[in-house]
């Protein structure tokens, strides 16, 4: 239901650009990152929550939109980054630490993530799996922009205050 929901409001963003030279062609982009931090799965796979997230992310505070808890499938939510972001939890395995969303930039694009929490020693390695596509020219610019240092940029971006957090039990003081 959360990806129909997702490919209709894509669909709609579609219709409402303009077009220059006939039809929109969505850009898309995969890319994948991976890191290791201090502090086994069970620590830091709840950091990829809604909620969890707020420990370690600058910015963000997810306005919950549906009822009960946070992490489950099919909860819903808004935060404020790209001017205003639509996010479906669409995998909640924390048996095997895995976490998936579906979000959607009303005219901008459509991001799926998936993050895959591994114990290595006394360490947790996280993958993460980024799928962009536009739905717009504006979002195809988005989605072009995300080259592999620029993913790498934003990989080192969330090492780092995510190892800070499991060191510290605080945020980042960038956080504040």
């Amino acid at each position: 239901m959360a990806v129909l929901a997702l490919a209709l409001v894509g669909q709609m963003a579609a219709q409402h650009e303009p077009k220059s030279s006939g039809v929109f062609r969505a850009e898309s982009v995969t890319r994948t990152g991976r890191f290791t931090v201090n502090g086994q799965p069970y620590r830091v796979f709840p950091l990829f929550t809604p909620l969890g997230e707020k420990h370690w992310a600058a910015g963000w505070n997810p306005q919950i939109l549906t009822e009960g808890s946070d992490a489950r499938e099919g909860v819903v939510f808004r935060t404020a980054d790209h001017g205003g972001m639509v996010w479906v939890l669409t995998k909640y395995d924390p048996a095997n630490f895995t976490i998936a969303y579906d979000a959607v930039v009303p005219e901008g694009f459509v991001r799926r993530i998936e993050v895959r929490c591994r114990a290595t020693g006394n360490g947790t390695e996280v993958n993460v799996t980024d799928i962009y596509t536009g739905l717009s020219e504006h979002g195809n610019g988005f989605v072009k922009s995300l080259d592999e240092t620029a993913y790498k940029k934003k990989m080192a971006g969330w090492e780092q205050p995510i190892e800070h957090y499991l060191k510290t039990g605080e945020a980042p003081a960038s956080h504040h």
